[in-house]
C-alpha cells in the first residue's frame, strides 16, 4: 500500500474521461498465481494478467487498493475511457441490420431477448440460405462485461468478414454452406450504456443500480467455490439466485434452442484461452478432456500476443486467474455439452479500452486465426460424436 500511495501522490493530473467515477490501472509484479488469488480474495478488482511480463493489473478508484501482500506496485496508469468509435447498443443494431440488408441471402438478424432496461440482445445468423439442409451450429458471443469494448468489435468482424468474402473466398463459402453461425456481439447492452453515460469501468448489468455480473449468474456451479460474491457492491456479485438475470436467461434459452457444437465467448484482457471448469479442482469429464483441452490449447497457439512475440496461454480459470462459479462456459458444457471457451483479447498494455485507431483493426485481424480454427474444427469429431 505504501508503494501505491507514493505513486498516487506523484502522479500528474489525470486524463479526464468526462465521467464522474474516474479509475486507475495499477500494475503489480507477481511471482506466481497464488498472489493473484490473494488479491482476488481481498475483493480487489482484478482486471487482467500478463504472463509475458509477470504483471497483474487492478482497477483502483482513488487509493482503494486493498492488500498487496507486500507485492511491488510497478506502475499506475490513468483509465482514459472508451474512444467514441467503439460501439454503443444502438450501433450494434444498426451494424447488424445493415449486414442483413446488404446480404439477405447470407444474414438474418433477430433479438434473443431483452435486458432489464428493455434493450434488445441482438444476434445475427450467418449461413448460405440457398442450402436449406439442417446444419451444425456454432455460436460466438461478446460483452458479458460492459467495459470490455473491444469484444463486440471482434464479434462484428466475424459477421462482416464472412459476408463480404463469401463470393471470393472458397473457405468462407465452405463454412457458410456447411454451418449455421450465430454471432451475439453485445450480451450486456444496459451495462454498456452505463459505460458511456456514467462510469467507463462499469462491468455488470444494470440490476437495481448495483448490477449483477452476468458471467457469475449462470446456473452451472453457481455460488459453489468462492468464485463470486454475495455482496451487491462487488464487481463479481452473482445475483440473488442462479439464472436470475434476463440476459443470462436469454443466453441459456437461446443456446438450448440452437444447440451449438462450439461456443466462443470474447472477453478482455489477458491474452489467454479458458476452458471449463472454473472451480478448483473440477475438470472436464474424462471422456471429453483430451479433445476439449487439446482444442483449447491449439486455439491458443493460433492467437499471437499484442507484443508480437509468443502466443496465448490456455487453461482453466483457476489455473490462469482465479476460481469462477456461475460462468457461461461451465454452463455451456455442463448443461448442453457444448465445447465452449473464453478468449481474453488484448494485453495489459491495452487494457479494457485501448486506442481505437491504434488497436481495433490489429486486434480483430489477430483474432481471425482463432475463429477460423473453430470453424475448421466444426468438420472434425467433437464431444457429441
Amino acid at each position: 500500500m505504501k508503494e501505491l500511495l507514493a505513486l498516487l501522490a506523484g502522479l500528474s493530473s489525470p486524463v479526464q474521461d468526462n465521467l464522474p467515477n474516474r479509475a486507475l490501472y495499477v500494475d503489480v509484479n507477481f511471482k506466481d498465481i497464488t498472489e493473484l488469488h490473494r488479491l482476488a480474495d481481498d475483493n480487489n478488482d482484478v482486471a487482467g494478467i500478463n504472463y509475458e511480463n509477470k504483471i497483474i493489473t487492478l482497477v483502483v478508484r482513488g487509493s482503494g487498493l486493498r492488500n498487496t501482500h507486500g507485492m511491488n506496485v510497478a506502475a499506475v496508469r490513468n483509465v482514459r475511457g472508451p474512444d467514441a468509435e467503439y460501439k454503443k447498443p444502438s450501433d450494434i443494431e444498426k451494424v447488424l441490420k445493415d449486414i442483413e440488408r446488404d446480404y439477405p441471402g447470407l444474414a438474418q438478424v433477430q433479438s434473443i431477448g431483452k435486458s432489464i432496461e428493455g434493450r434488445d440482445i441482438w444476434a445475427i445468423n450467418l449461413t448460405n440460405r440457398a442450402i436449406s439442409k439442417t446444419k451444425p451450429t456454432v455460436m460466438f458471443d461478446a460483452m458479458h462485461h460492459a467495459r470490455e469494448v473491444m469484444t463486440p468489435e471482434v464479434a462484428l468482424d466475424i459477421a462482416t468478414t464472412l459476408t463480404a468474402k463469401f463470393e471470393t473466398d472458397a473457405k468462407v463459402q465452405k463454412w457458410m454452406n456447411s454451418y449455421s453461425i450465430w454471432v451475439i456481439p453485445m450480451v450486456n447492452p444496459d451495462g454498456n450504456n452505463k459505460v458511456w453515460e456514467e462510469d467507463s469501468m462499469w462491468r455488470k448489468n444494470a440490476r437495481d443500480g448495483h448490477g449483477v455480473d452476468i458471467n457469475r449468474n449462470y446456473e452451472a456451479e453457481w455460488d459453489t467455490c468462492g468464485g463470486s460474491s454475495g455482496n451487491k457492491n462487488s464487481q463479481i456479485y452473482r445475483g440473488a439466485s442462479a439464472g436470475s438475470e434476463p440476459e443470462t436467461q436469454a443466453m441459456e434459452a437461446f443456446t438450448r434452442e440452437i444447440k451449438p457444437v462450439y461456443n466462443i465467448s470474447y472477453h478482455s484482457f489477458s491474452e489467454i484461452v479458458i476452458y471449463p471448469y472454473g472451480c478448483k479442482p473440477k475438470t472436464i469429464d474424462e471422456q471429453h478432456r483430451k479433445i476439449y483441452e487439446g482444442t483449447g490449447k491449439e486455439l491458443a497457439k493460433r492467437l499471437k500476443r499484442d507484443s508480437g512475440t509468443g502466443s496465448y496461454k490456455a487453461g482453466t480459470s483457476y489455473e490462469l486467474l482465479y476460481n469462477v462459479d456461475g460462468g457461461s462456459i461451465d454452463w455451456m458444457y455442463q448443461d448442453q455439452k457444448v465445447m465452449s471457451y473464453v478468449i481474453e483479447v488484448n494485453s495489459t498494455s491495452q487494457g479494457f479500452q485501448p486506442s481505437y485507431a491504434k488497436w481495433r483493426d490489429k486486434t480483430v485481424a489477430g483474432q481471425r486465426a482463432g475463429w477460423a480454427y473453430i470453424l475448421d474444427q466444426m468438420g472434425q469429431p467433437g464431444i457429441r460424436d
